[in-house]
């Protein structure tokens, strides 16, 4: 006896409501306060943003910020209080200098943009696209207070990262 297509189709959908279920309760972990905590889901990061440094005198003397990008997340990889950290926050200087360079390390296509609350690039802050293993970008920028996230444009749902922009309140930021 041949099986019926809707047969099928109804034991496929079940079968993947379930996968699903197993996949997003394998994404995280029983706290000891009894709450939830996300897993990074990239294999190489060790944290999640919420585990990551984002006090200001740890970002004080950062210029340069290096991620490396996955299909799954960015993973910081510098300054050292991102290394590991999967779409680590990161906490700029109003008027400052940044030099933010990532490298593309599966193959997949990415780009870094920046975006503002509103979800539109803030002057033309995003690299080119790049597809290749291995191959870097780099996107020079001055912080400004309209920044919120740095997202791939092509993964915008689980590859970004917030931006938190503090006030210069000791002028020492380059213009």
């Amino acid at each position: 006896m041949a099986s019926h297509p809707a047969d099928r189709r109804a034991f496929l959908s079940t079968a993947t409501l379930a996968l699903a279920a197993a996949v997003a309760g394998c994404l995280s972990e029983e706290r000891e306060d009894g709450g939830d905590t996300e897993e990074p889901v990239v294999d190489v990061a060790e944290a999640t943003a919420s585990e990551g440094e984002t006090d200001p005198g740890a970002w004080a003397n950062v210029d340069e910020i290096r991620l490396d990008g996955y299909v799954g997340g960015w993973v910081g990889v510098s300054p050292d209080h991102v290394d590991r950290i999967e779409n680590p926050t990161l906490v700029l200087t109003e008027g400052r200098e940044y030099e933010l360079t990532w490298t593309n390390q599966d193959g997949v296509k990415h780009n870094l943009a920046i975006h503002d609350d509103e979800g539109e690039v803030v002057d033309e802050y995003a690299t080119g696209v790049s597809e290749d293993t291995g191959a870097t970008a780099t996107l020079e920028f001055v912080a400004r207070p309209e920044m919120a996230t740095y997202i791939c444009e092509h993964q915008p749902a689980i590859q970004y990262g917030e931006v938190v922009v503090l006030e210069d309140t000791d002028g020492s930021a380059t213009h």
